[in-house]
């Protein structure tokens, strides 16, 4: 996954073997960068320039890498109120999508009955009917002795 602090950043270069494998540019962007890296990584020999190269890209990416991740860490320690949605430093966070929500929908609960899941219908709404109708009669019961006292 891309850091994506670091898209569509450059990278000064001053040596000139470097320069070779950016185009002879003075600069490099993070997407450059990955790309050559890549390509070098997947190089089966290579030689002195080559480590010299993925070497300098490894060193300017770890020191941005690190840069970001420690400002990320110390606004996650101190509790502060990072960029991101909801205010985290690291990622957005999620938020129900209400738009698609269906408040009608009725949702049966899953009743398990001994060491086996009843599966019918029927004896579910069976037993959520006994259910209810032991509530009533306990509320029921506790009604009456209220009358009595």
């Amino acid at each position: 996954m891309p850091n994506l602090d670091l898209q569509g950043k450059d990278f000064p270069i001053s040596d000139d073997t470097i320069k070779s494998y950016f185009g002879n540019n003075s600069s490099a962007s993070y997407e450059y960068m990955k790309k050559v890296k890549s390509e070098l990584g997947a190089k089966g020999n290579r030689d002195a320039n080559d480590e010299k190269t993925l070497k300098w890209i490894d060193s300017n990416l770890g020191k941005q890498r690190k840069s970001i991740d420690t400002e990320k860490r110390i606004i996650m320690n101190t509790d502060g109120q990072g960029d991101k949605k909801g205010g985290n430093a690291f990622k957005d966070t999620h938020e129900k999508d209400n738009d698609n929500a269906d408040p009608t929908r009725v949702r049966m609960p899953k009743i398990k009955g001994g060491s086996r899941e009843i599966m019918s219908n029927k004896v579910t709404y069976e037993s959520i009917e006994d259910e209810i109708n032991a509530a009533r009669y306990l509320i029921e019961y506790m009604n009456n002795n209220k009358k009595n006292i």
